[in-house]
């Protein structure tokens, strides 16, 4: 294994041992995009959930930290850049592992699409607003796209590290927002009362919104797919995955109860119908200026967010290609940096064709709740299938004698795919308004496309299926 300084391997091959825990932590927490994620979702939940919006934020950390655990368990067994494609392939098999490959990868290249057009809709509001500079969205979308690909394509190091920074940055920000509507008293006195459930219109609209919420934390297990890259990923990555999940389960339900207190109990109707809540908030207990910084902190993150995503859905693609589940030239890496550049370069031309085409076809809202919904309905699928490998593999395991643990191995994977399996049904159910309502049908069209291809490898190259996930040795790393 070749040491971090030392000249990488063959083509092919991503270079090992050359990333530490902050590069873990910052591939997790950028693809979080913890202070994007708090700019318009927590006004969303109050819209189903009233003031109680915190209560939703700590059942879905709570689902999350039962998900979390089955991947981490995972982590500490295997290390390979595939991540949930591999660990699904461990536990059910080629053929299903293949399919939640394939979502995982088209869902995260689809999603730095939708994360990107939001950064530049923001930044070209920001520009217009405060100088002389008019680009549109779109412009600036472009911008992004390549510097996204020339960052992408360099050091992975040097992703990492513009990720941590920016992605601290903003959660500093949000934070320091909300202490400054704490120490001001919010709009009516600091009260504990936004955790009370009752506070929530109904059960239903408690759930719906913890289903918001829960979609918040898509990505935490970002750092999983740098496993061929991190040294001792045994180690680091699960801390990685696992501090995430604590970090921004702590980090959201802090920042929403500010929010609640900063608009009131009684307000909450208000905060439901406002879509600038930050800006809001930002210039009632701090300042115009406040809210322009804040503005420009979520499209950063959100910028950040997309390259981790880009990092992400490369790796995925690079270990399947690998495999020979996709053409092997997705395992092509650059002959310095080793970077899976076949992926980088096809994850950033389709978040191009898809902005040129969808983005400007539909408008910014639109598309991102369009594609934002979509994308959902495969991850979670995926984070389903993930959470059932984990039973199938640890009770297999434990033939091995390895440990086996009956609320690690079962009922917390167990709460994960019901979590993820009512989100689906929720998001479907009732049926949503068009176009919203075309997201079931492109991502049926997704798997229909991926039951296709490996149906056709299972019956003209059975060997090359069941050799899925083992084309990297873990104990290599």
């Amino acid at each position: 294994m070749p040491a971090s300084g030392q000249k990488a391997g063959p083509s092919g091959e991503l270079r090992h041992g050359v990333l530490g825990s902050a590069d873990a932590v910052a591939q997790s927490l950028a693809l979080l995009a913890l202070t994007f994620a708090v700019s318009a979702a927590p006004a969303g939940a109050a819209a189903t959930a009233g003031a109680a919006v915190p209560v939703a934020y700590v059942i879905a950390g709570i689902g999350s930290l039962c998900l979390a655990s089955v991947i981490v368990r995972f982590t500490r067994r295997i290390a390979h850049a595939g991540g949930l494609y591999t660990y699904t392939v461990r536990g059910l098999g080629p053929q299903v592992g293949f399919l939640a490959g394939w979502m995982y990868a088209i869902a995260f290249a689809v999603g730095i699409s939708f994360v990107l057009i939001i950064a530049a809709d923001f930044l070209s509001t920001v520009l217009t607003a405060d100088t002389s500079v008019h680009l549109g969205w779109f412009a600036l979308y472009c911008i992004l796209v390549v510097l996204i690909l020339l960052i992408a394509l360099t050091d992975i190091r040097i992703s990492t590290r513009v990720q941590l920074v920016f992605a601290v940055i903003g959660v500093l920000t949000i934070v320091a927002l909300s202490l400054a509507i704490v120490a001001k008293g919010g709009a009516n006195g600091l009260t504990w009362r936004p955790f009370d459930p009752h506070l929530s219109p109904s059960t239903h609209g408690l759930a719906l919104a913890v289903i918001l919420a829960f979609t918040g934390y898509i990505g935490f297990e970002a750092a999983a797919v740098l496993g061929e890259e991190a040294s001792r990923p045994r180690r680091v990555i699960p801390r990685a995955i696992l501090g995430t999940v604590i970090v921004a389960t702590v980090y959201f339900i802090f920042v929403t109860w500010a929010q609640a207190v900063g608009y009131g109990v009684a307000g909450a109707g208000k905060w439901a119908a406002d879509p600038t809540a930050l800006a809001t908030l930002s210039d009632r207990y701090v300042g115009h200026w406040f809210s322009t910084l804040v503005d420009v902190v979520v499209a950063v993150d959100a910028f950040v967010a997309a390259l981790a995503g880009v990092h992400l859905t490369a790796r995925t693609l690079f270990a399947m290609g690998r495999d020979g589940g996709i053409p092997r030239q997705f395992a092509a890496t650059t002959p310095r940096f080793r970077s899976p550049y076949v992926g980088i370069a096809v994850s950033v031309a389709l978040t191009l064709i898809l902005g040129a085409w969808f983005g400007r076809h539909f408008g910014v809202g639109l598309y991102f709740d369009l594609m934002a919904t979509t994308a959902s309905l495969g991850i979670l699928l995926v984070y389903a299938l993930v959470s059932i490998a984990g039973m199938v593999f640890f009770w297999k395991a434990r033939r091995r004698g390895e440990g086996y643990n009956i609320i690690l191995d079962v009922v917390l994977p167990l709460i994960a795919v019901v979590i993820c399996g009512y989100a689906i049904y929720s998001t479907l159910v009732p049926r949503p308004p068009a176009p919203i309502s075309y997201s079931a049908w492109i991502a049926l069209a997704w798997l229909a496309a991926g039951l296709i291809i490996v149906v056709g490898l299972a019956l003209t190259r059975p060997d090359r299926v069941r050799a899925f996930g083992k084309a990297f040795d873990a104990s290599d790393v």
